[in-house]
């Protein structure tokens, strides 16, 4: 029996795509809003004919629901670490180098199941960079969201 490399790299994609959606649909449905229901229109039932012949027409009903509003003020919402450019940076390099350590990681196991042991240095070297390059972005965007800028208050009040 010949041995295809491309079998063993297909079967790895295809798992590798299988779990990235089975983990994006499960993040998504714990993730989403509860968001309010827009107005509804329903039909009234409609009613027997009278002595006259005529029906009744059913008019639609509508309910609509307002949403309820809290107010929350921003300063309790930051949180502590968000106070100077190292502990903004250091909230960015975390998930960074997790990134790099994992794409590195995987990168050499890839890396030398597709071609021996030449290609998992090469391997790593490209999931490394890969890694930290999206893990970082992971780590800005959620600083961003969390500490309500990446740069600081100075640039922050510039723009």
């Amino acid at each position: 029996m010949e041995r295809n490399p491309w079998k063993l790299a297909t079967i790895g994609m295809a798992l590798v795509g299988t779990t990235a959606l089975g983990t994006g649909l499960t993040t998504a449905y714990v993730m989403r809003t509860d968001e309010p229901v827009e107005a509804q229109q329903t039909v009234a039932p409609s009613r027997p004919l009278g002595a006259t012949g005529a029906g009744v027409v059913p008019r639609p009903l509508s309910r609509a629901v307002t949403p309820r509003v809290t107010p929350v003020s921003t300063a309790a919402t930051i949180p502590a670490d968000c106070d100077t450019g190292g502990e903004r940076a250091l909230r960015i390099a975390k998930p960074g180098l997790i990134g790099a350590l994992l794409g590195a990681g995987l990168g050499a196991a890839g890396g030398a199941v597709a071609d021996g042991g030449k290609a998992a240095g090469k391997g790593a070297l490209i999931g490394g960079l890969a890694g930290a390059a999206l893990g970082g972005g992971y780590g800005a965007y959620k600083t961003q969201n969390e500490c309500g800028t990446i740069l600081g208050d100075g640039f922050a009040a510039a723009r």
